[in-house]
């Protein structure tokens, strides 16, 4: 089981999963597919491509011994440098007139990123289930309801992460907590989802 439970958290870290997550979503909003791509690969370039760079030139560095970043101390600087790539990612879509679910995308990533940014001074929250959290409600607006059947990778994932001792039952349960509440809040603003 801990291998297993290894496997996963490697696998939902919102890294190279982000790729074709991120195409997948471009693809569905966007009826040219060559036209999908370009705008995906901004979105991988912006969300993903820099900030993993980034930690991957710390790990080469020796300022960090783990690419999964497990010590909230050293998580900031990383964390900084990704809400600065997604504030980015935000104005190039803009500047660009990116379809407007993109943009929607990218904010509800900075309003994330800044309240567990700022969590993480104190306490090590979880990501992962905010990460997985945030990809199923996007795709639920997508794809529909029986993607919601996809919040069973949160509670997988969230297992996961107590199983190998990165954080606590609480940790993982208020990562996801958050992110629900802010990505819908997000995407009712946007008109994608009827809240009230």
């Amino acid at each position: 089981m801990e291998k297993f439970a290894k496997a996963l958290s490697r696998i939902f870290d919102g890294s190279l999963i982000s790729i074709p997550i991120f195409i997948i979503i471009c693809l569905a909003i966007i009826k040219n597919p060559l036209s999908a791509l370009g705008w995906a690969f901004l979105c991988i370039l912006f969300g993903t491509l820099i900030p993993y760079l980034y930690v991957f030139s710390l790990f080469k560095k020796n300022a960090i011994d783990d690419m999964h970043v497990p010590n909230k101390e050293n998580r900031i600087k990383p964390l900084i440098v990704t809400i600065i790539c997604y504030i980015l990612g935000y104005f190039v879509l803009y500047i660009l007139k990116a379809h407007i679910f993109l943009r929607s995308i990218f904010v509800a990533s900075i309003i994330i990123a800044v309240i567990l940014t700022a969590i993480t001074y104190f306490w090590k929250i979880s990501f992962h289930t905010s990460w997985v959290t945030f990809i199923t409600i996007t795709y639920y607006i997508l794809f529909g309801k029986w993607m919601l059947t996809f919040l069973f990778l949160t509670i997988l994932v969230g297992w996961a992460r107590v199983r190998i001792k990165r954080h606590t039952i609480l940790q993982v349960t208020l990562g996801a907590a958050i992110s629900a509440i802010v990505t819908l809040f997000v995407y009712s603003l946007y008109g994608f989802i009827d809240l009230f």
